[in-house]
C-alpha cells in the first residue's frame, strides 16, 4: 500500500497520535483563499527560504483559517462552526463527526496547544473522541492530552508523571502501544530540528505549517520531559499487563494440501516486486513465451514467462526490485523493527534498533537519505511478503507476478508528482496486465496498492517552481487521482472474470470520504476491499474503513511471511490483510472453478464473523467459507463415454 517511507511510517505515528493524519490520505480541494494568497506571497521570497518571516502567529493563522474554512465546506450539513465552543462544552449536542471534520478539529487542537491554550486544546480532542463516526478516533489525541496534562501539573516531576498516567489510563490495552509509541520515537531536539528543516524544503501550505507547528512548538516539550512520559508509559503498561491475558482470535485457516477435490487455479500478485525464485514450484508458466529476449507469443510483451515487470529504470527489468547488496545488507534487518513500531510495539529489540538508527538523524539530508534507503528495502520486500501470504496452504495455486514500479512511487517519483507522460505509461502498463490476466485466465489478483490525493499533494509541494499556491497543488493532485481512478476502472472492466482483492489503506480513514484509489472506485462488481485486524480480532489502529465498502477484514498485524532473502519476517498493514483474503479466494476458486467474482465476494462476506460494535465489518472464516463452497458447488458431470485412445503427447 502506497504510504510514506518506512522510516516516515514510524514518525507519522506521531501525527495520528495527536489526531492528524499520515500523508497516505486524501484531502478535498478548496477554492483559492486568503491562505492561498499568503502562500503566493511567499513565492516572492528567495526559493531557498519560502518560510522567511513566518513566525508562530502567522503559521497558527494559516492552519486555523484553513481548518475553519474546511469545517464548513467538507462533510455533510449540520455542523455549525460558530457553535464549536458549545459543542466542546456539551459534546452530545454536536452532530456525528466525519473523518475530515475530525482532522480539522484536531488541526485546531494543535494550534491551540502550540499557543498554550490548554483548555481549548483538550476540549477539541475530547469532542473528537466523543463524536467521531470512526470509532478508532476514540483513541485520537493522546499526545496532545498528555502534554496538556504535563503542563498543567506544574514543575514537579512526580506530579507531571501522575498527570500523564491519568491520560494513558484512558487507553484500552489493545490501543495502548500504538497510542504511546510516539514517546519512544523522538529522542533528541536534533531529530525535531531535522524534521522542521525537511518540511521547510516544501512550499508553505496549511499542511506543512501544521507539521512545523507540531515539530517546533509542541514536540520540544515532550522531548525535554521524555523521561516523565516514558516512566508514565512503563507504569501504566505494568498495570495493563496485570490484567488477564486476552485470547488470540481463531482465524480458522484451512490447508488444501492433499485435498483431492481441488484443481489448479491461476492467481497473481500485483505489487512493486516479487522474488520468483522463492515460489518456483508454484509459478504460472506462459507456455508460448520462453525467456529468450523475444516476443514468442506475439502479445507485444517480451519474456512475459511468469508475468510482467514495468520500471523506468532500464537496469531493473526483473520481477522484483533489487536495490543492491549493500542496501539490503545494511537495512533489511530493520524491517521487523519498523513494523513493530507501526504496530505500537516500541519495546521489542527490533524496534529499539530502529530507534537507535533514528537517533542519528540530525539534519534534513540525513533524514532523506535514511528514508530513501529504507524505502528501497521496503520495495525489495513488500511483494514477496504478500505473495507468501497469498500462497499459504494452497499448493493448487499457480502464481503470476505483476511488478509496477510506479505503484511504489517513492523511488520513481521522489519528491515530485507524476507527469502526464508518466501517467500515460502507467495506463499502458495497466492495459498490458489486463491483457495478460485475460489470456491466462487469472482468477484472483491481489493488489496491496493504493493512492491518496494527500500523498500526491505532499509530493507536489516540493515542486515550488511549478506550483505557487495550495489551490494549484490540490487541483493537480485531483487530476492525478482522476487519471489513476480511470486506469483502475479500466482494468476492472476489462477483466470481468477476475476478482481483484485490494488493501483498504493504513491511514485510519474512510476510503470513500477520502477517495482512496482504487479502494473507492465505484460501480465495480469484481473488487473486494480489505481492512486489517490484529491478532485479537480488533480493528488495527491504522486500518482504513467504510461500513459499506470495507466489509471484509483479516489478519494484518505481525503477519509472518517471506522476504526475498528467504527469511521470514512478520510485517503489518492492510497490505498483509488483503493477501490473506486473496488466499481464501484462491482456495475457493480451486474448489469450485465455476465461482464468479461476485459469488466469491458473497461467500467470503457472508461466512465472515461479525466484528463487535462499535466497529463494523466481518472477519473472514476460511473454514466456514470452504465448507459452504463444498456444500453448494455443482456436482461433477458424469464422465463421457470412452472414446478412441488419443495419440501420445509429444515430449
Amino acid at each position: 500500500m502506497r504510504q510514506p517511507s518506512l522510516i516516515a511510517m514510524t514518525l507519522a505515528l506521531l501525527l495520528p497520535a495527536c489526531g492528524a493524519r499520515q500523508s497516505t490520505t486524501t484531502r478535498a480541494p478548496v477554492a483559492a483563499s486568503a491562505a492561498d494568497a499568503q502562500v503566493a506571497a511567499s513565492a516572492d521570497v528567495p526559493a531557498a527560504s519560502p518560510w522567511q518571516g513566518l513566525a508562530l502567529g502567522e503559521l497558527s493563522a494559516l492552519v486555523r483559517d484553513d481548518a475553519q474554512r474546511r469545517l464548513v465546506t467538507e462533510g455533510e450539513p449540520g455542523f455549525d462552526v460558530a457553535q464549536i465552543a458549545a459543542y466542546v462544552a456539551h459534546p452530545e449536542q454536536s452532530p456525528a463527526l466525519s473523518g475530515k471534520r475530525c482532522d480539522r478539529l484536531l488541526d485546531l487542537a494543535v494550534v491551540a496547544l502550540a499557543n498554550h491554550a490548554l483548555d481549548e486544546a483538550e476540549g477539541l480532542v475530547r469532542l473528537v473522541r466523543a463524536r467521531a463516526r470512526n470509532r478508532n478516533m476514540v483513541f485520537a489525541g493522546t499526545t496532545v492530552l498528555s502534554e496538556v496534562a504535563r503542563q498543567r501539573a506544574g514543575e514537579d516531576p512526580a506530579a507531571q508523571q501522575r498527570a500523564i498516567e491519568g491520560v494513558l489510563r484512558e487507553l484500552p490495552r489493545p490501543r495502548f502501544g500504538a497510542a504511546t509509541v510516539v514517546f519512544q520515537v523522538f529522542q533528541t531536539q536534533a531529530q525535531l530540528d531535522a524534521r522542521v528543516e525537511q518540511t521547510k524544503q516544501q512550499m508553505v501550505s496549511p499542511e506543512t505549517a501544521r507539521a512545523v507547528l507540531w515539530f517546533s512548538e509542541v514536540m520540544p516539550g515532550v522531548v525535554r520531559h521524555r523521561e516523565r512520559f516514558l516512566a508514565a508509559v512503563t507504569a501504566v503498561r505494568a498495570e495493563l499487563d496485570r490484567q488477564p491475558a486476552e485470547p488470540d482470535y481463531n482465524f480458522r485457516d484451512v490447508d488444501l494440501a492433499g485435498q483431492r477435490d481441488a484443481r489448479p487455479v491461476n492467481v497473481a500478485v500485483w505489487d512493486v516486486g516479487t522474488n520468483p525464485e522463492l515460489f518456483r514450484a508454484q509459478l504460472m508458466e506462459n507456455p508460448g513465451e520462453p525467456a529468450n529476449g523475444q516476443d514468442d507469443d506475439h502479445d507485444g510483451l517480451v519474456d512475459d514467462t511468469h508475468g510482467i515487470a514495468h520500471d523506468p529504470d532500464p537496469s531493473q527489468t526483473a520481477l522484483f526490485y533489487n536495490p543492491g547488496e549493500e542496501i539490503i545488507r545494511q537495512y533489511s534487518p530493520f524491517l521487523r523493527g519498523i513494523m513493530d513500531l507501526r504496530a505500537g510495539m516500541a519495546s521489542t529489540p527490533a524496534a529499539q534498533r530502529v530507534l537507535e538508527l533514528q537517533r542519528g538523524v540530525t539534519d534534513a539530508a540525513a533524514a532523506r537519505a535514511l528514508d530513501q534507503r529504507l524505502d528501497a528495502v521496503g520495495e525489495w520486500a513488500h511483494g514477496t511478503h504478500v505473495a507468501g501470504i497469498m500462497l499459504r496452504g494452497n499448493p493448487h495455486a499457480r502464481l503470476a507476478i505483476f511488478r509496477s514500479a510506479w505503484a511504489g512511487e517513492s523511488r520513481v517519483y521522489d519528491q515530485r508528482g507524476p507527469t502526464d507522460a508518466e501517467l500515460d505509461a502507467e495506463a499502458a502498463n495497466i492495459d498490458a496486465i489486463a491483457g495478460f490476466i485475460n489470456r491466462h485466465h487469472i482468477r484472483v489478483v491481489n493488489a496491496s496498492l493504493g493512492f491518496s490525493r494527500e500523498y500526491v499533494e505532499d509530493s507536489l509541494r516540493h515542486e515550488r517552481s511549478l506550483y505557487r499556491t495550495e489551490a494549484e497543488v490540490r487541483a493537480r493532485a485531483e487530476a492525478v487521482q482522476e487519471r489513476r481512478r480511470a486506469n483502475w476502472q479500466r482494468v476492472f472492466t476489462q477483466c470481468p472474470q477476475t476478482l481483484f482483492v485490494v488493501a483498504a489503506g493504513n491511514s485510519n480513514q474512510d476510503v470513500m470520504e477520502y477517495g482512496e484509489v482504487p479502494a473507492s472506485n465505484q460501480g465495480v462488481t469484481n473488487l473486494l476491499v480489505v481492512g486489517a485486524v490484529d491478532r485479537f480480532g480488533h480493528w488495527a489502529t491504522f486500518t482504513n474503513s467504510n461500513p459499506d465498502r470495507v466489509v471484509v477484514f483479516d489478519h494484518g498485524v505481525e503477519v509472518d511471511s517471506l522476504v526475498p532473502s528467504g527469511e521470514r519476517v512478520p510485517l503489518s498493514g492492510t497490505s498483509m490483510a488483503s493477501p490473506n483474503v486473496a488466499n481464501l479466494a484462491g482456495k475457493l476458486a480451486a474448489l469450485d472453478p465455476a465461482l464468479t467474482p461476485e459469488r466469491l465476494i458473497t461467500v467470503i462476506r457472508d461466512t465472515g464473523r461479525p466484528i463487535a460494535a462499535p466497529f463494523s465489518g466481518r472477519i473472514t472464516d476460511e473454514a466456514a467459507a470452504i465448507a459452504r463452497v463444498r456444500r453448494e458447488r455443482r456436482p461433477a458431470r458424469p464422465a463421457a463415454p470412452a472414446a478412441r485412445p488419443a495419440a501420445p503427447a509429444a515430449r
